[in-house]
């Protein structure tokens, strides 16, 4: 069905897409689109859905469905959904710690996400107080100067302030439609193509987590994206050792660290891979390339270092403290930190899932184990529907335990093709221990700052990539009933949809 792609010219019309579409969105919040009534809302992009539907069964029906076309498709509707996502979504609507903005008026520090940016913006500088005094502050300040300096770009155009930081959704709308972009050159790195890659492109592009982390307005959507970067960076290393790939990968991983601290968990899988390389050209007991790849390795720790370590040293020179995250207090009902850590970090029990009402809580003292609350906010955000209908309630709970049926066979996925001897050894051991390394940063995050907020499926997200990477792979390979999983994702794609439809 899929023809040979040109993948240049694929990634140039996402990037194209994406950029047209934040534009897009842009403006439409800029003509007052919020303002207008639900329904009205409703018809427009309904209208723009039935159009792509329509075009879908168009190029089906003419035999022009190729690879080239259908990852395009793809990318075109994955935008569109996170742009109707961001103009129906209000600026406080799914956020976490957005805090608020009293705007260039006032004098006035504010709290949180918003406020973070909002002082940049005002000020004209990163902040100069104590950023473990204000909430939200303590994170590095890359995000927050760019949303700023959006903000500020939006104000010379004519945008009103209120507008403007309405539009603090943009950039993290664009981050998301790379991501997708980004995946898509994995999978090319990987040799993913065909069928293979159109399935495992999907269910990232229309995975609910994504859609969502593309209306907030923090750092995790950028976060994700930097450690995408490294992903698909170390994958072409090892393929093509050359310098330009090793600085690239310097600043992907010192650009995502001064974006959030917890990217600095891929400086683990990627060592390795150094690691590996250095071992192999020791070996050779050739003097010139083992001194050449000593200076290679010593300008990627010049890159990185300095970039990645600059919040941390600052703070230490200015403020004399190491990098922490400011808690709610031990009376939180949020708070975990009472409960067994068999209870917090173990296998959950039936209590502790909820099928029958699948949402997060919030409060520890319904729900307090990690994989449960990460399964809850994977597939439904921090949402508690209380009111929602009974049948609505029904395709929630069917829809839950697929998701959770379906991560349980992307995880065995991804151990076979780690053990697969089909898949190179280098990107085995980065696979693998990249993996493990974020899934046991997340365990050590929970632990440290025991509260239900922490276990938030949002700070390991970018484990979404590597399921791209096992689906691709595990199709590649055609391992048994891979048509049924195929299936199944298909299908838990299409009733979360339905779930988000009906809740908008």
């Amino acid at each position: 069905m899929f023809s040979r792609t040109d993948e240049k010219k694929v990634v140039l019309y996402g990037f194209i897409t994406a950029v047209v579409t934040s534009v897009i969105t842009a403006i439409l919040q800029y003509a007052d689109f919020l303002s207008l009534y639900h329904r009205y809302k409703w018809k427009i992009l309904a209208v723009t859905f039935v159009l792509l539907i329509a075009s879908l069964i168009i190029l089906t029906l003419k035999h022009k469905l190729n690879e080239d076309t259908g990852a395009e498709f793809i990318f075109v509707v994955s935008s569109v959904i996170r742009s109707a996502y961001v103009l129906i979504s209000g600026l406080y609507e799914r956020q976490h710690d957005a805090g608020a903005y009293t705007g260039a008026a006032t004098d006035f520090v504010n709290p949180g996400h918003i406020g973070y940016a909002e002082y940049i913006y005002k000020f004209g500088k990163i902040p100069q107080i104590d950023p473990y005094s204000i909430f939200g502050y303590y994170h590095p300040p890359l995000h927050y100067i760019i949303e700023a300096i959006w903000i500020k770009i939006n104000v010379m155009l004519g945008v009103s302030e209120e507008c403007a930081f309405e539009n603090m959704q943009i950039p993290t709308l664009f981050y998301s439609c790379l991501l997708i972009i980004i995946c898509y050159q994995i999978l090319s790195v990987l040799d993913i193509r065909g069928r293979n890659r159109i399935i495992a492109l999907a269910f990232i592009a229309f995975h609910p987590a994504t859609i969502i982390m593309s209306g907030s307005v923090n750092n995790d959507m950028l976060t994700v994206m930097f450690m995408a970067i490294v992903i698909l960076l170390t994958l072409s290393y090892i393929r093509e050792k050359t310098v330009k790939t090793l600085v690239l990968l310097a600043l992907g991983i010192g650009f995502g660290m001064l974006t959030k601290l917890n990217a600095v968990v891929m400086a683990a899988p990627v060592g390795l891979v150094f690691l590996i390389h250095f071992i192999q050209i020791c070996k050779t007991k050739n003097k010139s390339d083992i001194l050449l790849w000593v200076r290679n390795y010593i300008i990627f720790a010049i890159l990185a270092m300095p970039i990645g370590l600059s919040w941390i040293i600052r703070n230490l020179i200015r403020f004399g403290k190491f990098p922490a995250a400011l808690s709610p207090g031990t009376d939180s009902p949020m708070y975990t930190g009472d409960y067994s850590l068999w209870e917090r970090i173990g296998i959950p029990g039936l209590s502790q899932w909820h099928f029958d009402f699948p949402f997060h809580p919030l409060r520890a003292s319904a729900c307090c184990n990690t994989w449960a609350i990460m399964f809850h906010t994977a597939v439904y955000a921090e949402e508690y529907p209380v009111d929602i209908e009974a049948p609505l309630l029904l395709l929630c709970q069917i829809t839950f335990i697929l998701g959770i049926i379906l991560a349980a066979d992307v995880l065995i996925m991804l151990i076979k093709v780690c053990f697969d001897k089909r898949t190179a050894f280098e990107d085995r051991i980065f696979i693998m221990t990249g993996y493990i390394a974020i899934i046991f940063s997340f365990v050590v995050f929970v632990l440290v700052y025991p509260y239900t907020c922490s276990s938030d499926f949002r700070y390991i997200a970018i484990c979404l990539v590597y399921s791209v990477i096992a689906i691709g792979l595990a199709n590649k390979y055609k391992y048994k009933k891979i048509a049924v999983f195929n299936g199944a994702i298909f299908l838990f794609l299409v009733m979360i949809h339905i779930i988000y439809l009906l809740w908008w």
